[in-house]
């Protein structure tokens, strides 16, 4: 095949992976097609098929520039429009990033290609564990990781395949999708004419394994509702405030926009409600550690000693007696009293701190707002009443981990407070929604979502969007949630599943290193 196809064909999979995403391009709200992330790679692994493993990784990485390009392009639109950045800076951070990501995966094929040749023939779950054990290190490496736009977030809307992620987490079902690709691939080559390497075996696997999934995912959608919806249910009211984020922390406009939720507040409390939400950050003002500098009367909560308040939980930035910094989450008692506070544990990267600061001086303007955070260190949820809600800050929901650590603490339903404003109307608000229902599922938990300006929502344990906002509207959304109490294998476990494929690989690897070496000294 010429070089030309095979890059013809890499720019098709990067455009069938980026559409199988919630994506927005110049104002266009592209049509949910997660299905083709089912057969987006095909092309891609047809073009790398007899490829080397240095074409497999220039082929993988114009495919992935183009699904990670059109995917997190809005880091440009965060930078420029919200950051203070210049056109280039804005664009060379954007650019950074988009290479990093497809840097990593553009890692997979070629390793598997490398190790397929010591071994002289295809290894039938080698690709999709290389791939799987690279997702893992995005989770974490570089700036403390970010696993945005993997190819499960196209799986968010199919609810009877998502359901396997209360096993293997995220990771199964890239897995999953990832053999399936090389599956579909390998038949078509298979029709050309070449010879495919342990085709009936795979067709057996791939079959049992999809009618395994689905059956799994159909049990799990008329089973969990009955176990989580038996007890008492908590009446929740999220907040949406539509405050642009070039005015949130304008000192003109901080009296009228704290007037937008304290008012909510008071409108809410009569609904009634057990518990109001605020998205991340929605007081305007930083607060002193002691929070003697926060009246109850700021906050729409009654000081009548015979009205009864409910919970009340607000984002903030809040400030040490050492002058750190924390993005927190701040719980209010019926009386008006602060019953608990969770600092932001997992920090945004030139939003919230500007990483490796002599090599990025230019960035220093993103963070000269409020100044560089400090992470917080406990996972403790917020307890109100006889109830726990865990705590997720602006995108901590898109790490597993996270929710998993607050499940564990006991943590009945999880709570994510966030401001997607830096976003602008971009493809973000609905992909960081999207990533939110995985979280919900892997722990069988409800998942409420508070957000300045949208996506707010309430998801259901099997990882239904209830309810759903309207982006860049001010709204208020009031549904009741069930505590729950399931304790899944996935938090259980954790990434097992994922570590497991790191395992697989590293041995692989180093099998194939000593093939190498035997080969060189005979």
């Amino acid at each position: 095949m010429k070089t030309a196809y095979k890059i013809l064909l890499s720019v098709l999979s990067g455009i069938l992976v980026l559409f199988s995403f919630p994506t927005v391009l110049f104002g266009w709200h592209a049509p949910d097609l997660a299905i083709i992330a089912w057969f987006a790679l095909v092309p891609l692994f047809v073009a790398t098929y007899k490829s080397s493993p240095r074409e497999s990784f220039a082929l993988t990485f114009i495919a992935s520039l183009v699904w990670y390009g059109g995917s997190v392009y809005w880091v440009y639109n965060a930078m420029f429009n919200y950051g203070g950045l210049s056109f280039f800076t804005s664009i060379l951070i954007a650019m950074l990033m988009i290479i990093i990501l497809s840097l990593y995966i553009s890692v997979v094929p070629c390793l598997a290609k490398w190790v397929n040749r010591r071994f002289r023939g295809e290894l039938i779950v080698l690709l999709p564990a290389i791939w799987v054990s690279v997702e893992l290190c995005r989770n974490y490496i570089p700036c403390n990781g970010f696993p945005w736009a993997n190819i499960a977030m196209s799986q968010y809307s199919l609810l009877p395949i998502i359901q396997i992620v209360d096993i293997t987490g995220v990771y199964g079902l890239i897995f999953l999708i990832v053999f399936v690709n090389e599956f579909v691939a390998e038949f078509i080559i298979r029709l050309s004419g070449e010879k495919v390497q342990f085709f009936k075996q795979k067709a057996i696997v791939t079959f049992i394994i999809l009618c395994a999934v689905v059956a799994y995912g159909f049990y799990k959608l008329d089973r969990i509702p009955k176990s989580v919806e038996t007890g008492g249910t908590v009446k929740v009211g999220l907040m949406q405030g539509n405050i642009d984020q070039g005015e949130k922390w304008a000192e003109e406009k901080a009296r009228y926009n704290l007037d937008i939720y304290s008012s909510g507040t008071k409108e809410l409390s009569q609904a009634p409600v057990d518990l109001i939400i605020w998205p991340e950050a929605s007081y305007p003002w930083s607060l002193a550690d002691n929070l003697k500098s926060l009246p109850p009367r700021n906050l729409g909560i009654s000081e009548n000693k015979k009205n009864t308040n409910p919970y009340l939980i607000i984002g903030a930035v809040t400030e040490d007696a050492d002058q750190y910094m924390y993005n927190s989450a701040l719980l209010f008692d019926v009386n008006g009293r602060v019953a608990g506070i969770y600092h932001k544990t997992h920090l945004a990267p030139f939003g919230e701190y500007v990483p490796y600061k002599k090599l990025f001086f230019f960035a220093r303007k993103l963070t000269v707002h409020v100044g560089d955070f400090i992470e917080g260190e406990s996972f403790l949820p917020l307890s109100f009443g006889n109830h726990k809600t865990g705590i997720l800050i602006c995108y901590e929901d898109i790490f597993p981990e996270i929710s998993r650590k607050q499940v564990n603490n006991g943590a009945e339903f999880l709570a994510t407070i966030t401001n997607d404003a830096w976003f602008g109307k971009t493809s973000a608000p609905y992909q960081h929604l999207a990533l939110s229902v995985f979280r919900a599922v892997e722990n069988r938990r409800y998942l409420v979502r508070s957000a300045n300006t949208g996506i707010t929502a309430i998801i259901s344990p099997i990882g239904r969007i209830i309810t759903e906002s309207n982006i860049f509207e001010r709204s208020m959304v009031v549904s009741s949630v069930f505590p729950s109490d399931i304790i899944t294998t996935y938090t259980f476990l954790g990434d097992w599943f994922a570590w497991a494929c790191v395992a697989y690989t590293i041995f692989m690897l180093s099998l194939a290193v000593k093939r190498k070496k035997l080969k060189t000294k005979n």
